[in-house]
C-alpha cells in the first residue's frame, strides 16, 4: 500500500507522527519547567520538576506497557488510562515532597500543583471520554505562560489546530475528545490560575 502524499510530496501521516511526538505530554511538560526555571532564575527546582512531571511518568509508561498494561506510549485506550493518571498523580504528590526541600519559587510551585489539578480533573474525564490529553496540555501550559510569564505566550494557541490535526490524522482521538481536551485545559489553567496565582 503506497503512502498519500500531499502537495509538497511529504508523507501526512508520518508527519502527523512526528508532530504527535513533539506535542507529547511528557515533551511539553519538560518545555514547561524549563521554561519557569528560565523566568524565576530557579533552575534546580524547575529542572527537578521537568524531570518528576516529564520523564518520570514517561518511565512510568514505558513499565506498564512491557507489564501489558497499556498498549502504547500514547495510551490510546481509554479503559487503561485511569491507571496512569493514577500512577502520575503519585509522581507528582513524590515531586511535591522534594520540591518541599527545595527552594522553589512560587510560580514552579504552581506548575506543579496545576499539574495535579490536570491530573484530576482528566482523569475524572476519562471515565466518560478519551480526552485528547495533547490538546489539553498544550492549551493549559500555553495559557498559564501566557498569563504568569508573557503575554507573548497567547501566541502559542496557533499552533492548537496542528496538535489536533496531527492527532486526528493518526486516529488517536475524535473532534469531540479534541475539543473536550482543550476545554478541559482551559478549565485547569483558570481554576489553577485563580486558585493560586490571583
Amino acid at each position: 500500500m503506497m503512502a498519500t502524499l500531499d502537495s509538497s510530496g511529504v508523507n501526512a501521516e508520518q508527519l502527523a507522527r512526528v508532530l504527535s511526538e513533539a506535542m507529547a505530554p511528557w515533551v511539553l511538560n519538560i518545555g514547561f519547567f524549563v521554561v519557569l526555571g528560565a523566568h524565576t532564575s530557579s533552575w534546580t527546582p524547575a529542572l527537578v520538576a521537568a524531570i518528576g512531571t516529564g520523564v518520570v511518568p514517561m518511565l512510568l509508561i514505558l513499565v506498564l506497557m512491557r507489564m501489558g498494561r497499556v498498549g502504547n506510549h500514547h495510551v490510546t485506550a481509554r479503559s487503561q488510562r485511569s491507571l496512569v493518571y493514577l500512577g502520575i498523580l503519585i509522581c507528582v504528590v513524590g515531586l511535591i515532597a522534594v520540591l518541599a526541600w527545595l527552594d522553589t519559587a512560587r510560580l514552579i510551585w504552581v506548575g506543579v500543583l496545576s499539574a495535579l489539578v490536570f491530573l484530576v480533573v482528566f482523569g475524572l474525564l476519562a471515565l466518560k471520554i478519551k480526552a485528547s490529553v495533547h490538546v489539553g496540555l498544550w492549551v493549559c501550559l500555553i495559557v498559564f505562560l501566557g498569563l504568569a510569564v508573557s503575554p507573548w505566550w497567547f501566541a502559542g494557541l496557533l499552533l492548537t489546530p496542528v496538535t489536533a490535526w496531527a492527532r486526528i490524522r493518526i486516529r488517536h482521538h475524535t473532534i469531540p475528545e479534541i475539543t473536550a481536551g482543550a476545554v478541559a485545559g482551559i478549565v485547569v489553567t483558570t481554576i489553577c490560575y485563580l486558585g493560586f496565582l490571583v
